[in-house]
C-alpha cells in the first residue's frame, strides 16, 4: 500500500463529492486538513486561496468558477515556487513564497481504468493547497499564460454564500475565514 493510503486511513476528510474533469474523466475528490508528510511522487499539482484585503480570488475557467489558482510543478521546482508561479500565470498577481502557510491537501482518486498513455499517477495522486495574502491588485492587462483562465475577480469574504463552488473548495475557505 502507498504512503498515501497510509496517510488517509488515518485521516477523515473535510468535504467529498464525485467531479467530472474536462473530457468527461470521473474522479472521487476529498479535502483534508492539516497537511501531513505526503509522498511526493503523488503530489502532482499545487493549489492555493489567495486573500486580498478582506477579498479571496476566484477564477473563472470553462468548468466553472473556482477558488485556487494552481498547477502542475515543473521539474526540481519546490511546492512554493509553484504556487508562487502559478498564481502568478493564472492571475497576474504576485505572491511572497513565505507568506504561504499550508491549509491542507486534495486526493483525487480515478474512478476508471488507467489509460494506456497516461503519464501521471493512477489511480490515486494528491495537490498542496496553501493560503496566502497580498496586497496588490495585480497586472490589468494580464491575460492567462496557458489560456485556461478567462479571468478572475475578487469576492468579499463576508459573501461566501453567494459562491458557486465546489464542497471541497467550501471546506477549504471556511479554514481561510476561521484562520486555521
Amino acid at each position: 500500500m502507498s504512503d498515501a493510503l497510509a496517510v488517509l486511513r488515518e485521516a477523515t476528510p473535510m468535504a467529498a463529492e464525485r467531479i467530472v474533469w474536462p473530457g468527461g474523466v470521473l474522479l472521487d475528490l476529498a479535502a483534508y486538513s492539516p497537511l501531513p508528510p505526503l509522498p511526493p511522487e503523488l503530489v502532482t499539482s499545487v493549489r492555493c486561496l489567495v486573500r486580498v484585503d478582506d477579498r479571496v480570488v476566484v477564477c473563472h475557467a470553462p468548468d466553472g468558477p473556482h477558488i485556487w489558482p494552481g498547477g502542475r510543478r515543473e521539474a526540481g521546482e519546490s511546492y512554493q515556487a509553484t504556487a508562487r508561479r502559478e498564481v502568478y500565470e493564472e492571475t497576474g498577481r504576485t505572491i511572497d513564497e513565505n507568506a504561504l502557510r499550508p491549509l491542507g491537501f486534495l486526493h483525487y482518486r480515478y474512478v476508471e481504468a488507467q489509460p494506456a498513455d497516461h503519464p501521471y499517477p493512477h489511480p490515486d495522486f494528491l495537490q498542496i493547497v496553501y493560503a496566502t495574502r497580498i496586497g496588490d491588485h495585480g497586472d490589468p492587462g494580464w491575460i492567462d499564460l496557458d489560456g485556461r483562465e478567462q479571468g478572475h475577480h475578487l469576492h468579499r469574504l463576508d459573501d461566501l454564500d453567494a459562491l458557486s463552488v465546489s464542497a471541497p473548495q467550501r471546506a477549504f475557505l471556511d479554514l481561510l475565514v476561521s484562520g486555521v
